[in-house]
């Protein structure tokens, strides 16, 4: 079962920069961090160590991103591991690509804070759901799933998945309240 204080999150990127970003970040989030420079290192430290989500870059030289979450996907160890893809491509296409190979989410370089942190919550409270066995281990484990809907709806409202309407913000506010009494009930 996945903890969000001691989720260990694999980084994969090229860029040395972006590594080092993502690292400070996440870590001052208290999540274990391990990088990876591309996407066959990438692939050899998951065969040696579990991981309880991906942050995937897309363009890399000696394997790239859409051949390494084929091969995550394909591999019957490594494919409930979720992965967020992230790249400066700011292409629809891209997006959809990945989604279809199986990536849980997409993020654009470069990254506003508040939404890979919300992306990343959201996508780990999605996996602990699926590898938690009883209602019981919620109450565990400190987190309610309905903060996975809350964090949802939040990243909604940023924009992540396209441009939003007052209307669309409205019943998002709505989701986000209703999830957070659901909370306070439990």
């Amino acid at each position: 079962m996945v903890d969000q204080q001691s989720a260990h999150i694999l980084v994969v990127d090229d860029n040395e920069m972006n590594r080092d970003m993502l690292l400070r970040r996440l870590k001052r989030q208290n999540y274990q961090v391990t990088l990876a420079e591309n996407g066959q290192r990438c692939l050899e430290i998951m065969r040696q160590q579990p991981f309880d989500l991906v942050l995937l870059d897309i363009m890399m030289p000696v394997m790239n991103g859409y051949d390494t979450l084929e091969s995550i996907k394909a591999d019957p160890n490594l494919k409930d591991i979720p992965v967020i893809m992230i790249s400066a491509v700011d292409d629809l296409d891209s997006v959809v690509r990945c989604i279809e190979m199986g990536a849980e989410d997409y993020l654009f370089k470069p990254f506003n804070p508040v939404l890979l942190k919300a992306r990343i919550s959201a996508t780990l409270d999605k996996y602990r759901l699926r590898h938690t066995p009883s209602p019981v281990a919620f109450t565990q484990s400190g987190r309610h799933p309905a903060a996975a809907i809350i964090a949802d709806a939040e990243a909604m409202k940023l924009g992540s998945a396209g441009p939003v309407t007052q209307a669309q913000i409205d019943i998002l506010t709505r989701i986000s309240n209703n999830a957070a009494k659901l909370l306070t009930q439990s």
